[in-house]
């Protein structure tokens, strides 16, 4: 502990000495935001602007809009230029701290601008501006910390069924399933499932549909600074930025078929509500079935989310956000735990084959989730901006077993079932951001203040975890399948506990990032975090437990070169995490005692590059996450608790996002990591974490033609490598690694899209961190409707 406060210190002296060194003041500067439009009045969407004279670039969205930030000030020509027509330009000034506003209509319609090949934007997946990462207006190569953003051009592209499907093109990541039906990722050493929603907090169970993302943000490492500890883990936080609404009619429909009667159908429409355009609404939706490649299963899915956005003023924005997610699949196995008479060291060892299913197709889990949120933006000045952010989301196990099977050797097992039903998980967040942009002298500022309250509940209706055995089955013989009413029979014979639990989370936080030159820039960051827990009430003995209250400080320090501007830059960053911890029983006789935050504090510094006008774009790092104050069972009384436990992961990551040439787009990936136990019981000292390859590399390469008759037309092909890891925390059973190789086709016209996607092409068996068995060689084919 004492080692790495001693740290924190001597990095902001670090800081403070680079300062108050001699260096040159920052020029002036300001922001271009400006609106595009077609002859029609229509947004153009994904067109290059240009600002002559200088090299920088920016690109529409699909509401037409842009944004250019950091210009020195100065008069400027802006450009729109599209091949085979003439190009669009006007003036525009640019006066320091302050925004300039522009519209610019061009010269072709809606239906020819979709047809144009647009220069510029070729590197299609390389997009990585968002504010979301540090909620400030910060490029990338000025961000000290890491982050990879998986946009919906490539989730379309591979045919995205499964949003866990998109984290496999996160560097260093391995994809997860958690049992409820949420997705998650094993990023740097350390599991996470609990994602959040443009930023803020959302429902304990059930992943996003892929037809509602504009793009996935996985911010790495530990991240507690910004995003609190109720979310995130320390190998970082998945952001799910969702589809917003814009100011013209534009609608998709998709249908996609394919192995063991995949039938998922989704629609995205947009649509102005008046002529001002100053109402908005978007709405989503998909509705999936599916059964299994096993002998038995089957998995149901739905989505429903609408938005709407009210431009009250120039100054002032609403918006809301609906969302309905339901799940129903066939229950499967969550666990194994492997007895001591088992002799096999891997799941690919024992007897059960990993096309077999030996529970049927009776037994199911179902869950509902309804989230609500709302939004306003306020710009007070030139210089400052207010975010108000509300979200309530509540998510049901409508029927729930974790089954375990509990080996007691290779081809014996107990079938061991627990009930969670029904149990009801919510989030209720407030968070009041002030961003504002300035200066202090010759200093640039841009800072976030933020106040953040958030109520963290769970009524739950549950049986002991794995202690009764519904039977036992040789898996070489003949399996009876599981009944439900038979089931439902059993369980109401075993105890269950009625239990209640809240939290509440106040929180304050500032950041600011300060240029003391053009090319330095240091980021300074904290977070007040005061937790009181009310403890968990059992309606069976009428008694509350584990209540508590802690207040915690969670620094965030970073500093970024840019030795070739805007091209290069090499930076490093501290950044912590930490978890709350319920009071225990730590002295003979004792009464439980008051258990200091488990901390997380990681040191990383490495390069990133945005080359060739944006067509090479790279960050390369190396970190070191040191985890401290873990609890572990006294070796000499297992009746108390040691929190003396230190954890290390450390490694190197590296993305390439490129495109050499029109048409080709390359993202690559590659993560290295070693997570072990330093301090901790016997049983664990000098052992890996579980779930944690050393190896993990990602890699997809598309080709799209972008000019003659066949136009549109493409291919992509790629895929991911997993390494092996440890299953169980003795480090003797293995969770085996795999290597899945991906392929498409695909013609994308302005009017309609077709996709044939081939997945598993070398068929592996492979199974993930809950011994789910995974999909074998399966295709997908999609047909879209744009209009």
């Amino acid at each position: 502990m004492h080692r790495i406060c001693y740290k924190v210190p001597l990095l902001a002296i670090c800081l403070l000495l680079l300062a108050i060194s001699p260096i040159s003041a920052q020029e002036n500067r300001g922001v271009i935001k400006g609106t595009i439009t077609t002859a029609g009045d229509q947004p153009a969407g994904y067109v290059t602007v240009v600002l002559k004279g200088t090299k920088k670039v920016a690109f529409t969205g699909e509401d037409g809009m842009f944004t250019m930030r950091n210009v020195p000030a100065g008069n400027y020509e802006i450009a729109v230029s599209l091949v085979g027509y003439t190009t669009k330009s006007q003036p525009v000034t640019v006066e320091g701290g302050r925004t300039v506003s522009i519209s610019m209509q061009l010269e072709i319609s809606d239906q020819q601008l979709q047809e144009v090949v647009v220069t510029g934007r070729n590197n299609k997946f390389g997009d990585k501006e968002t504010d979301g990462i540090a909620r400030l207006p910060i490029k990338n190569i000025e961000n000290p910390q890491v982050y990879s953003v998986v946009g919906k051009d490539l989730i379309k592209e591979q045919v995205t069924t499964d949003v866990a499907d998109a984290f496999r093109n996160i560097p260093g990541v391995m994809t997860m399933k958690a049992g409820g039906g949420s997705s998650g990722v094993m990023s740097r050493g350390f599991s996470t499932f609990a994602n959040v929603r443009n930023g803020l907090n959302t429902g304990a169970i059930g992943p996003e549909d892929p037809v509602n993302l504009e793009r996935v943000e996985a911010i790495k490492g530990p991240s507690a600074t910004l995003f609190g500890s109720l979310k995130p883990s320390y190998g970082g936080v998945l952001n799910y930025i969702t589809k917003k609404p814009f100011e013209t009619f534009r609608g998709e429909v998709t249908y996609t078929g394919g192995s063991w009667e995949l039938s998922r159908i989704t629609a995205d429409i947009n649509a102005p509500v008046n002529a001002e355009r100053s109402v908005l609404v978007r709405t989503t939706a998909s509705f999936q079935t599916e059964n299994s490649f096993q002998d038995r299963g089957y998995a149901r899915s739905y989505s429903f989310s609408p938005s709407l956005v009210y431009k009250a003023s120039d100054r002032l924005t609403f918006s809301i956000e609906y969302e309905r997610v339901g799940q129903k699949w066939s229950a499967p196995p969550l666990s194994w735990v492997i007895g001591p008479n088992v002799q096999a060291k891997s799941f690919s060892e024992v007897a059960l084959p990993h096309g077999r299913n030996i529970i049927g197709n009776s037994v199911y889990d179902q869950n509902t989730i309804n989230s609500f949120f709302a939004h306003a933006d306020y710009k007070i000045s030139e210089k400052w901006t207010s975010s108000t952010n509300y979200a309530v989301s509540e998510g049901y196990y409508d029927r729930f077993q974790y089954i375990v099977f509990s080996w007691l050797t290779d081809s014996t097992l107990a079938r061991q079932i627990s009930f969670f039903m029904p149990d009801k998980f919510g989030n209720t967040q407030f968070q009041q951001n002030f961003n504002g942009d300035f200066k202090i002298g010759p200093f640039r500022n841009r800072m976030v203040i933020g106040l953040d309250y958030s109520r963290d509940y769970s009524r739950l209706n549950r049986t002991p975890y794995a202690q009764y055995n519904y039977d036992t089955v040789n898996v070489k013989g003949t399996v009876p399948t599981i009944d439900v009413t038979a089931l439902d029979a059993w369980g109401a014979k075993l105890p269950w506990t009625a239990t209640k639990s809240i939290r509440n989370i106040y929180s304050a936080y500032v950041s600011d990032v300060i240029n003391f030159t053009d090319d330095l820039l240091v980021m300074l960051s904290l977070r007040l975090d005061h937790n009181v827990n009310e403890g968990s009430y059992n309606a069976n003995t009428g008694k509350t437990s584990g209540a508590y209250d802690q207040t915690t400080l969670s620094p965030k320090f970073g500093i970024v070169y840019q030795p070739v501007k805007d091209k290069v830059a090499i930076f490093a960053n501290y950044m912590n995490g930490f978890q709350n911890l319920a009071p225990a029983v730590q002295t003979a006789g004792g009464d439980p005692e008051p258990l200091k935050p488990q901390r997380a504090n990681q040191v990383e510094g490495g390069v990133k590059l945005d080359l060739f006008d944006g067509k090479l774009s790279s960050t390369i790092s190396y970190y070191d996450i040191q985890v401290e104050n873990s609890t572990y069972l006294n070796p000499n009384n297992p009746a108390l608790v040691t929190q003396d436990g230190t954890q290390r992961s450390k490694g190197f990551e590296v993305e390439l996002i490129a495109n050499p040439v029109p048409g080709l787009n390359i993202v690559a990936g590659y993560g290295n990591n070693e997570n072990k136990f330093t301090k901790s019981s016997s049983s664990l000292v000098g052992k890996s974490a579980t779930w944690a390859p050393e190896h993990i590399g990602n890699l997809w390469i598309s080709y799209k033609l972008m000019s003659g008759a066949a136009k549109g037309l493409g291919i992509g092909a790629g895929g991911n490598y997993v390494g092996d890891s440890w299953f169980d925390t003795g480090n003797t059973f293995t969770l085996p690694g795999y290597t899945l190789l991906n392929a498409s086709l695909f013609y994308d016209h302005p009017r309609y899209a077709l996709n044939l996607k081939f997945n598993n092409l070398l068929d592996e068996e492979y199974w993930n961190t809950n011994t789910l068995a995974q999909k074998t060689r399966n295709i997908a084919a999609s047909v879209s409707l744009k209009f």
